[in-house]
């Protein structure tokens, strides 16, 4: 899943925690620690990210909707890939003093290197660090023309066959809303996968974060999902989550599909 929240604009990140959003592209929010093989060209997308809140009365509140947040990762050696990503489109609602307020879009371009710089083949333990930076390409209307940046530390561990556990911790700088300072957001996520054999699987996952910007900033997010393989190279992804925190939409729901080009 990107899932680079990042690459939202800060009511949009509110409303699709979980949905890069950033920070996602694979099946689950969840960074994980391997790299495409040398050579290799991985797409990633996120076709329709959508943000709910059933009580349209409360204020505050955040509808949103996200199509074609991409991620292309390119594999350089054994251990480093390079990935670029980008937001299609945004449509952001919310709801303030009484009105209902739509920006749109396109969003911002992220570069992200990835180094896998521990593998541990006895337990299938894998741990990589991928740096990033977001570049202020969006629109004006859906974002906040700053530069942004930040690091992830993720990992993974087979649990037993076809059982699959990983997590990540990520720091952030983001530019605040009212565009006058940076900042500090941290975020961690983690999710356990099944593969029920032939082309299904299914995951549950969770994600917290909390930042500097100011005291109701602690959010996450409680959910799960389903995959199912096209072939080989292609698979889609469905997740459904609940939305932890006061001034969220309640659910996010996502449609993915991955696509491996060579």
């Amino acid at each position: 899943m990107p899932s680079r929240l990042h690459m939202l604009p800060a009511a949009l990140a509110a409303a699709l925690l979980a949905v890069a959003c950033a920070p996602g592209l694979r099946a689950q929010v969840t960074e994980v620690p391997q790299t495409i093989e040398p050579g290799g060209i991985l797409l990633r997308m996120d076709a329709i990210s959508l943000g709910i809140q059933p009580d349209t009365s409360a204020p505050n509140q955040y509808r949103a909707l996200g199509l074609g947040t991409t991620l292309v990762s390119a594999g350089i050696t054994s251990t480093v890939d390079v990935e670029v990503g980008t937001q299609l489109f945004i449509r952001d609602t919310y709801s303030t003093g009484g009105e209902d307020h739509t920006e749109s879009g396109i969003g911002d371009v992220l570069l992200q290197p990835k180094w896998t710089f521990w593998k541990d083949p006895s337990s299938g333990q894998e741990a990589a660090i991928i740096p990033y930076v977001m570049l202020p390409t969006d629109s004006s209307a859906v974002g906040n023309d700053s530069l942004e940046y930040g690091v992830i530390l993720p990992w993974s561990v087979d649990i037993a066959p076809g059982m699959k556990a990983a997590a990540m911790v990520e720091w952030d700088e983001l530019r605040n809303v009212a565009n006058t300072r940076y900042d500090t957001r941290i975020y961690g996520s983690a999710y356990i996968k099944w593969d029920l054999g032939g082309k299904l699987g299914a995951y549950a996952e969770t994600t917290l974060s909390d930042s500097t910007a100011g005291s109701s900033t602690f959010a996450g997010t409680l959910g799960g999902g389903a995959t199912l393989s096209a072939s080989k190279d292609f698979e889609w992804d469905f997740e459904a989550s609940r939305v932890l925190g006061s001034g969220r939409s309640a659910w996010a729901e996502v449609i993915r599909f991955r696509w491996k080009i060579l």
